[in-house]
């Protein structure tokens, strides 16, 4: 994404354009899988000239989530939070206990069921996670 439409795109959700910000979202962006606010902060402070405390980090994310820029995912990586770009859509993931690989599952298997939980229990159901453990192609070959 450009920086000028993710410039729009904070201004549109009345988020302050900084050069932090920018970098970050920008990131997150082009991950494919939920990743730690310490991995994006290993990784940003190595190749980006712009000087960025993990705290900084974790506030821009705070913000990101409350403007619904990015989503926390359910899935902890070692107890830390992981997130995501907001992409709107329902996803659900596979975790490796042991790489800590995260692969996102395509479709929701739980549609039918949560409409069946709503109708049989008089719940309004709002949201949901899943989340399936266990060990990649990868970890099983070594």
């Amino acid at each position: 994404m450009s920086s000028e439409k993710i410039r729009e795109l904070f201004k549109s959700r009345g988020i302050k354009n900084t050069q932090q910000r920018q970098l970050i979202f920008d990131f997150l962006s082009k991950k494919s899988q939920p990743i730690t606010a310490e991995e994006i902060y290993m990784v940003l402070s190595k190749k980006e000239k712009t000087r960025m405390n993990l705290s900084t980090v974790y506030r821009v994310l705070d913000t990101f989530t409350k403007k619904g820029l990015v989503q926390k995912s359910s899935i902890n990586i070692e107890g830390k939070s992981t997130y995501e770009i907001n992409h709107m859509d329902h996803r659900h993931h596979l975790v490796c206990v042991k790489c800590n690989k995260i692969i996102p599952i395509k479709g929701c298997p739980l549609e039918g069921y949560e409409k069946y939980l709503g109708e049989s229990t008089g719940f309004k159901i709002i949201e949901h996670h899943l989340e399936i453990k266990g060990i990649c192609p990868d970890c099983q070959r070594k």
